[in-house]
């Protein structure tokens, strides 16, 4: 075994395409510089292979169900930054979750409106495989609930990719989004500020990663559609909490208002006088949609009388609760991060950056209304 490269093979992703599908580079880094998820041909990834023999034959041993190899995403750890996180799990499944966010959001946005297409809709497609390499590059382990194997058997190795869903890219990212978790992720992980707002934030990342995964074990009967209203609305519940009580739906709504709108954005055109907390208050229309998953969901969890209309609440023509969730969290995330780590005003490119991508996220939510 030749000496022990600068990177180190974390997970595998074989879900992911980012071989050969644009002309810029196809790493997903969050703007850091030494962790990031690349192609299994990228010349870090090539020199781990030539370092590790059960290396090379794990990336070599995917295929497409076909007997069609394929090369599989991989997201790799610079050993300065392994060493420094005491080699810890912690940092790289939450790098993990902030990409597949920044990713999924503006991609479910962009499909309701009938734009886009091949982009990452689940975050099944960034699940890890349950396959690892040791940290000395000599032997697989097998890590899952169910079952955990250690020095794998590499002889007629073959692995599919989850066939329940095609190989997908998961570009164009939300850049303003994914600058800003990338910043956050080096506070916590990098800088060791792990205090209340970082931990507040990446739980309510990975529940949001949850939430965008496929529910599809039970033929999507209305029980199960019904259950994805959990992790949504706890992802915005952990951002909204408060420090000396308990969260209320208001702190949400509330935290989804002050969330960054154009001046000329139709979403200013429909307000809802609602009864929240017990006080009537008038939401605008991306409050509304999350006072609606918050009810749905506790019908749902409390097992009381349900139908499809609770997810259908504007009519069943337009898209249902679970769709419309994705961009009322993105709302949700850009009013913590702001209040939490306010950008420069004069920051043009920020200011591009935030702008851009706000169009798909407002006319997704006007579907809510558009019969």
């Amino acid at each position: 075994m030749s000496r022990k490269p600068d990177w180190q093979l974390g997970f595998v992703l074989p879900n992911l395409l980012l071989e050969g599908r644009r002309p810029s580079s196809p790493e997903l880094t969050l703007g850091l510089e030494g962790i990031a998820i690349v192609p299994a041909s990228d010349p870090r990834v090539d020199k781990i292979t030539k370092w590790s023999e059960p290396a090379n034959r794990f990336l070599n041993s995917f295929h497409d169900g076909h007997s069609v190899p394929i090369t599989p995403a991989v997201l790799i750890v610079r050993n300065d930054w392994h060493s420094e996180m005491n080699k810890k799990s912690e940092p790289v499944i939450a790098f993990r979750n902030a990409v597949a966010v920044a990713s999924i959001l503006p991609a479910r946005a962009r499909r309701s409106t009938g734009q886009g297409g091949g982009e990452a809709l689940w975050s099944d497609a960034f699940d890890h495989h349950a396959v690892e390499l040791s940290l000395d590059g000599s032997h697989l382990d097998l890590f899952s609930p169910a079952l955990s194997s250690y020095y794998l058997p590499l002889d007629e190795l073959s692995l599919t990719c989850d066939v329940r869903l095609r190989r997908c890219d998961p570009n164009p990212i939300d850049e303003h989004l994914a600058i800003r978790l990338g910043q956050a992720w080096n506070l916590r992980y990098r800088q060791g500020r792990r205090g209340r707002e970082t931990t507040k934030l990446f739980r309510s990342l990975e529940s949001a990663y949850e939430a965008l995964a496929i529910k599809a074990k039970h033929y999507s009967s209305i029980y199960e559609g019904g259950l994805t209203t959990v992790p949504w609305t706890t992802a915005v519940q952990v951002l909204a909490s408060p420090r000396a009580r308990w969260v209320k739906p208001s702190d949400c709504t509330d935290l989804i208002g002050r969330a960054p709108v154009s001046s000329q954005s139709k979403l200013h055109e429909y307000t809802f006088d609602v009864t929240q907390d017990g006080k009537k208050k008038t939401l605008n229309l991306p409050q509304r949609i999350f006072d609606h998953i918050y009810k749905a969901r506790s019908k749902f969890v409390h097992g009381d009388e349900v139908s499809l209309e609770l997810l259908l609440p504007f009519g069943e023509e337009v898209l249902p609760l679970p769709s419309l969730a994705s961009s009322v969290y993105r709302m949700a995330l850009i009013a913590y991060l702001d209040e939490q780590w306010p950008q420069p005003k004069n920051d043009l490119t920020d200011l591009v950056r935030r702008l851009l991508p706000n169009r798909y996220y407002e006319n997704h939510l006007l579907k809510a209304i558009d019969r």
